[in-house]
């Protein structure tokens, strides 16, 4: 998308020059941040490829020999959770949708705090309806950061739910992914894209498309205020969310809670987010097979 032109040129070739250039462009044509991850990219690329090859340059995205780093755009992380006013409208909004999967996926996300993708490829292989618990073997960070968390009874449900109707409402075998659709070449794949977006007719009659739901992480930052609000200690937060324990604050690194308190906090931001909402919490069915 952003360096296809590069793809056929040895990696040796690339030049600090370029680069400053490029992501000069991309920063023109799509933004900051869009700039600054695909330098970064291309850098961690570099890097790897320079572990295997010691023969190749310096890498071009690092400080140069006068010690100059790379001039990364000044980028602010949005923190923008859904204002408990709004809550119920986001609600009606989901309950909506014509498609059940994506309904059911947006109240798990805002019930669970998961990041888009780890959401996206859950496997039915993933869920353990016994213990009433969810794994996740390669989140961000990779493999090293694998978790595992209890669900509230409320989530349980919602999965139980996919797992009877997925091979109805979908109309074919999920082939084991919790959240199917179709890939452009007609194979089953797990959810791709989960904007939900609209057409509409501008002052001008332009038709132009936008989001009808926040993003994913949104979501997240939702679930991360609710259980702040709801009594849920720092910590316990950061385990459900699979954040990185502080390594400086050595009582935080002793510290490991128990799956019985991680549930019982699943249920109080669960409860939370359900009352600010205006909506009930499911009855738990038998569990799935």
């Amino acid at each position: 998308r952003y360096l296809g032109d590069w793809l056929d040129r040895p990696l040796a070739e690339i030049t600090r020059a370029e680069c400053l250039d490029r992501h000069r462009h991309v920063t023109e044509a799509h933004g900051g941040t869009s700039a600054n991850r695909v330098m970064r990219t291309l850098r961690a690329c570099w890097n790897s490829a320079q572990a295997r090859y010691a023969e190749l340059p310096n890498n071009p995205i690092a400080r140069n020999g006068n010690g100059r780093r790379f001039p990364w755009n000044r980028t602010r992380r949005k923190r923008q959770p859904i204002p408990w006013a709004d809550l119920p409208a986001w609600a009606d909004r989901v309950d909506a949708l014509e498609n059940p999967i994506r309904r059911d996926w947006q109240w798990f996300v805002l019930l669970t705090g998961l990041r888009s993708e780890d959401a996206r490829t859950i496997r039915w292989e993933h869920v353990n309806f016994e213990a009433g618990t969810l794994h996740r073997p390669k989140p961000k960070g990779g493999e090293d950061r694998a978790f595992t968390v209890p669900l509230s009874g409320h989530v349980l449900a919602i999965l139980k739910r996919r797992k009877a109707n997925n091979p109805v409402e979908f109309g074919y075998d999920d082939r084991g992914w919790v959240w199917p659709t179709w890939s452009r070449d007609g194979r089953v794949v797990h959810m791709q894209n989960p904007t939900q977006s609209e057409y509409y007719e501008d002052e001008d009659g332009n038709k132009r498309k936008r989001a009808v739901l926040p993003s994913p992480h949104r979501l997240r930052d939702t679930f991360a205020s609710a259980a702040n609000e709801a009594g849920v200690g720092l910590l316990t937060i950061k385990v459900l969310m699979n954040h990185v324990l502080s390594e400086s604050d050595v009582t935080e690194g002793y510290i490991r809670p128990s799956e019985e308190h991680l549930r019982q906090a699943q249920e109080s931001i669960t409860a939370f987010l359900l009352d600010k909402a205006n909506r009930k919490p499911e009855v738990v069915q038998e569990a799935a097979s």
